[in-house]
Formats: C-alpha cells, sequence, structure tokens
C-alpha cells in the first residue's frame, strides 16, 4: 500500500490549525518575555515582535509578589474558587436531579423559572440591595453565594442525567436504595465527565471574576487578586509605578524591570495557577464532550 498524499484540503487544515494555535500561544509568549525583560532592553526594540527577553530579570516578580494585599487578594481568589465551584456543582447537582425526573409535580414550572433567570435578571442595583439587606457587604461569602447558581450549567446536567439509563435506577431501588442513595451512589459515578467539565468552568468565572468583588467588597484585604491586578494593569496609576521602581533599591538602573513588565509578570502570576488545574480535568473534559456529541 502506497503512502497516503495529503489532499489541498488537508494542506489548507493543518495550516489553519497552526496559525490558530500559534494566535493563541503568542500573547502567552509575549507576556512571559516582557516579564523577563529590563526596561533598558524592553525600550531599546526596535521590531514589533517579542519571541525573546531583552535582557533577563526576575525582579518584575519580585516587585509584584511583595506587592501590598497579594497574598490577601489570593486567598480571597482560592477560598471563592474552592468553597464556590464546590458549593454551586452540590446544589447544581441536586436540582438537576431533581428536574431530570419526569414525574416531579410542576415539572414545567420550576424549569421554566430556571430558564426565565437565563434571559433576565434584577439588574445591579435591586442585587445590591438585596445583599446589603442580608447583610452580606463586604463578607468575602458574597463572592460564593452570589454566582452559587447558573441555570445553563444546571440545565446541561440535568440533561446528562436525563441520558442515564432509568433502569440503572429501577435496579438500586430494588436494592432497599433511596433516592439520596441512589443519587449519591448512581447518578454522581456515572456523571463524572459532566461534573468535572462544570466544576472546570465554573472555577475558571470563579477565578477570573472581580467585578462583584469591586461592587461588593470595601476592604482592600478581602479584595480578590483581579481587583488589585486591576488596579494595576487598568487604571495606570504612575504613582504606584513610581513607587515599585523606586523602592528597588541596589538593583542597577539598568537591570530595573519597567512598569510595563511588572504588569505583565502580575498577569502571568495570576493565569498560571488555573492552567495548572487544566491537565487533571482533561480527560474527564474530553469524556464528556464525546458522551455528550453520542447521546446527542
Amino acid at each position: 500500500m502506497g503512502k497516503q498524499r495529503l489532499s489541498l484540503f488537508d494542506i489548507f487544515n493543518y495550516a489553519a490549525l497552526t496559525i490558530f494555535c500559534l494566535s493563541i500561544l503568542y500573547p502567552f509568549v509575549y507576556l512571559i518575555n516582557m516579564s523577563l525583560s529590563t526596561s533598558a532592553g524592553l525600550y531599546s526594540r526596535d521590531f514589533a515582535l517579542f519571541l525573546w527577553p531583552e535582557g533577563f530579570t526576575l525582579e518584575a516578580y519580585r516587585k509584584f509578589l511583595s506587592m501590598n494585599y497579594v497574598y490577601s487578594g489570593y486567598g480571597s481568589t482560592i477560598f471563592r474558587t474552592v468553597a464556590g465551584t464546590v458549593l454551586s456543582l452540590i446544589v447544581m447537582s441536586g436540582a438537576a436531579y431533581a428536574l431530570s425526573k419526569k414525574y416531579l409535580p410542576h415539572l414545567k414550572i420550576y424549569t421554566t423559572i430556571f430558564v426565565i433567570t437565563m434571559f433576565f435578571g434584577g439588574g445591579l442595583i435591586p442585587s445590591y440591595l438585596l445583599m446589603r439587606n442580608l447583610g452580606l457587604l463586604d463578607n468575602v461569602w458574597i463572592l460564593v453565594l452570589g454566582p452559587m447558581v447558573n441555570a445553563f450549567y444546571l440545565l446541561i446536567i440535568r440533561n446528562f442525567f436525563m441520558s442515564i439509563p432509568e433502569e440503572l435506577e429501577e435496579s438500586a431501588r430494588l436494592d432497599g436504595a433511596g433516592d439520596i442513595k441512589i443519587f449519591t451512589h448512581v447518578i454522581i459515578p456515572l456523571s463524572l465527565p459532566v461534573i468535572a467539565t462544570i466544576g472546570l468552568w465554573q472555577a475558571v468565572n470563579h477565578w477570573n471574576a472581580w467585578f462583584d468583588s469591586l461592587i461588593y467588597i470595601n476592604s482592600m484585604d478581602k479584595h480578590v487578586i483581579s481587583v488589585h491586578i486591576r488596579r494595576l494593569v487598568i487604571e495606570q496609576n504612575a504613582a504606584m509605578n513610581d513607587q515599585l521602581i523606586n523602592s528597588l533599591g541596589s538593583v542597577q538602573k539598568k537591570d530595573m524591570p519597567a512598569p510595563e513588565s511588572i504588569r505583565a509578570a502580575a498577569i502571568m502570576v495570576t493565569i498560571i495557577p488555573i492552567l495548572c488545574v487544566y491537565p487533571f480535568i482533561q480527560r474527564f473534559f474530553v469524556r464528556g464532550v464525546m458522551v455528550g456529541a453520542v447521546k446527542g
């Protein structure tokens, strides 16, 4: 059998996918190189592409990690990501299991109520007043309880539960299992792909969220890390940049990081932790996609 030749269509697909991958990877390469560059090297560049560091220094990372509220910000972010994801999965899985049962009284009404929340919300001011009346302002638990239920994710889990054969539950009932035991020992183990996928999406949402912290939290030591990075990256406070540069002490001026390098280091330090989660979730994510594709 002769060697199979690539068609023009295959060559076009490979080229398009290569360009697409490079377009995704280059921003990370750009940020890494900028965060490792010295100010002298960064400002002496005379070309657009940024493929390697101009000079080399770790001072940008050192200065960012020495800033006030960085570690408390990471603590708040980790707390809301872990607690928020776990509680969301527990609540949404329980609600999805109930909605997946055709014998649930008023099933269509309950489903309609969840679907309506996907299209209509109370608005920022009513939400703020509600949180204030609940006594959750300036409380880190507001970052967990506020976005705990996502109707779209809940319906995805419900549809997955509905695809599980009912015979498995009937067999468990014949063995004397109740609803809770069936849910924890039969449904959940069979639904790990969709649970892991939704958990990953929810964790990423919590890790990247900053607006609710900015609105509801007043204490600086309770803000998530994204709020502090927003102050550094978006607001571009000149006084903050001058303070960072002037506090470098014994570091020679030519080796000092530029304000852009410090902002790039801040972004990289924030991105890396959530990227480390993907390799552990990937196998469940792929299985969830494959099961959804096969079962429709």
